[in-house]
């Protein structure tokens, strides 16, 4: 499940940034999707923030990397799942 999860990150990414993101990133945009379906386990404060949609509480806990990919990670949260 890990790898097709992280794959799965790997294309949203490819698909929506024109740039390479670090790991970190790729690891939050799995951590997103772990968290959203319910997978486990869950993401930490900021993940629970973005899978709650509260902008404030994503904003306030994101890292400075995060907070560079903050749309991104947002996106990935409706648009990044496996493919069927």
């Amino acid at each position: 499940m890990d790898d097709k999860l992280y794959k799965a990150a790997v294309d949203f990414v490819n698909r929506y940034e024109s740039g390479s993101v670090s790991e970190h990133i790729i690891n939050i945009i799995v951590s997103v999707m772990r968290t959203r379906d319910g997978i486990g386990p869950v993401g930490g404060s900021f993940v629970q923030c973005v899978v709650n949609n509260d902008l404030y509480g994503a904003m306030v806990r994101a890292d400075g990397e995060c907070l560079k990919h903050i749309k991104l990670i947002a996106l990935s949260r409706n648009n990044c799942f496996l493919e069927v």
